[in-house]
């Protein structure tokens, strides 16, 4: 029998979402084309988990910066510097670099997702939106923001593969009346948002932000949170792409 070659694919993950703390059960929203992954929990640090993993490896970034960008359209004032500094935190912890490139009038939903495979990829959006985007329409009135990834690689007959992660949307609820910084703040919504665009799943620890309640009482990145980016940063090597 021959073995057959390798196939390339692109697959948009699940989206995710942050919930505030009047309510203990997590809500993840599909889309088109979207299957919910299993999150691999680490055995031995159950305080972070990964969105999924191709032959064995947790899906992360190319070693190159990671461009982003903002839609200010109906976001509080002063969120462009929350933003600026949340990426700031998550890109210390994980070792990454990103690369601002500017404020952007497009809106936070899929549409921003390719589902090519493409030479070049858009930057992630980052952006305040209500029910009018498809990544907040019809989620429950406790859902914070919702982020989605896309990832590219090749997945072989025997079960190898590699793959990388190549931009993410996030669309923050601009109907929900939060504090810029602090617990349960929009600063610890991006901390938690930004997390998933690198790979992190939810945890069932409730001390970490990436629990999928937001903790009442945290407002910065925590143990189970920085060793989860920092296993999914290039201090863990650089996944290849096939050319």
């Amino acid at each position: 029998m021959r073995r057959g070659p390798a196939l390339a694919c692109l697959l948009l993950l699940v989206a995710v979402a942050v919930l505030i703390p009047r309510v203990s059960s997590s809500a993840a929203g599909g889309g088109p084309g979207a299957g919910p992954p299993a999150a691999a929990r680490s055995a031995s640090s159950p305080g972070y988990a990964f969105s999924s993993t191709v032959g064995g490896k947790p899906l992360r970034w190319p070693c190159e910066p990671v461009r982003w960008t903002v839609n200010l359209a109906g976001a509080p004032r002063g969120a462009l510097a929350v933003l600026r500094s949340a990426v700031a935190q998550v890109a210390a912890a994980s070792g990454t670099e990103w690369s601002y490139v500017g404020p952007t009038t497009t809106r936070p939903t899929s549409a921003v997702l390719p589902r090519t495979a493409q030479e070049v990829y858009p930057p992630v959006v980052l952006g305040w939106t209500d029910a009018s985007s498809d990544l907040l329409r019809g989620q429950p009135s406790e859902v914070l923001a919702i982020t989605r990834t896309t990832w590219a690689g090749v997945r072989r007959p025997d079960g190898s593969g590699n793959a990388a992660l190549r931009t993410a949307v996030v669309a923050f609820d601009r109907t929900e009346d939060l504090p810029l910084r602090g617990p349960v703040s929009w600063e610890t919504v991006a901390l938690h948002e930004l997390g998933h665009a690198l790979g992190l799943a939810h945890v069932d620890d409730p001390r970490q932000l990436m629990a999928d309640v937001m903790p009442a009482d945290v407002s910065v990145l925590q143990p189970g949170d920085r060793a989860g980016l920092a296993r999914v940063g290039p201090r863990a090597g650089c996944p290849r792409l096939p050319s």
